[in-house]
């Protein structure tokens, strides 16, 4: 075996151990990838899960079967920019319910390591409160007839005809310190149950 050979030998290795070093490099970007877009879709399904339901519930604020008894004056009882109560014939007996939104405070979440995750919470009459989903962003504004900006909170306001929502989704884990997420922010709600009389 001569010396050529020996160099022949190591400069195989040499090469060898490059390609198998950008092999495993290729294999972790596309674990990490494949991750982060597994929690991309997870985000963006939960986000539409919890707009179906927020869009359903605002489009019922001063709804009532009972064409009668729906309000002008006292359908949204208080708003702000993270809760709002309001009044609506959730169950459609004719009688109006109280409807409330909010979302928890971050130290309900101490076992996911994203430190924005809140929960939201619906709550209907004196129920108890039901868990609708996990947020990093839940913003109300209120807008007159007008789209002039009502600022909160409001309290017993008639003057409220839209309510713009903004809602964030973040997974619950980091992919290489980066949280996916997912944004739906509705211009406007229509309040279209709050009639003018």
């Amino acid at each position: 075996m001569g010396f050529s050979t020996l160099i022949d030998i190591a400069g195989s290795m040499f090469i060898g151990g490059i390609i198998l070093l950008n092999l495993l490099n290729l294999n972790n970007n596309l674990a990490t990838n494949s991750f982060y877009y597994s929690n991309y879709k997870n985000s963006q399904v939960d986000l539409v899960i919890l707009a179906s339901v927020i869009e359903r519930d605002f489009n019922l604020i001063g709804y009532s079967a009972n064409y009668n008894a729906i309000k002008n004056d006292s359908t949204i009882i208080y708003g702000d920019s993270s809760s709002i109560r309001f009044l609506s014939d959730f169950n459609n007996d004719g009688n109006f319910d109280t409807v409330y939104f909010y979302i928890g405070n971050v130290n309900e979440l101490l076992n996911t390591t994203n430190p924005r995750d809140r929960l939201l919470y619906r709550r209907i009459n004196n129920n108890s409160p039901k868990i609708i989903g996990s947020v990093t962003e839940f913003k109300l504004s209120y807008f007159d007839g007008l789209m002039n900006e009502i600022h909160s909170p409001i309290i017993y306001n008639s003057n409220v005809n839209f309510i713009r929502v903004s809602l964030r989704v973040e997974s619950s884990f980091p992919v290489d310190d980066r949280y996916s997420d997912a944004i739906w922010k509705r211009m406007t709600v229509t309040t279209k149950n709050i009639v003018k009389k």
